[in-house]
């Protein structure tokens, strides 16, 4: 699993303050397998709420709608 650095403004943070979410192309790893599962990034909490409003949709389009708000650059 990659440690918590936010899949928006790459910035890494306490997991207290953001956390994971899953989105709708989300693929768990086959047993034994270690790594990160497509579908499952991680959020800072400026950008955590806005993401999880996007789960149903596949990471990249969710990533896509984030950046494009104004809140999203830092």
């Amino acid at each position: 699993m990659r440690p918590p650095i936010c899949a928006v403004c790459h910035d890494r943070f306490a997991t207290k303050e953001g956390g994971l979410v899953r989105f709708a192309d989300y693929e768990p790893l086959p047993e034994r397998v270690v790594g990160h599962p497509k579908g499952l990034e991680w959020f800072c909490g400026k950008h955590h709420a806005a993401a999880e409003a996007l789960s149903h949709l596949a990471t990249t389009e969710a990533l896509r709608r984030i950046r494009r708000k104004p809140t999203a650059r830092r």
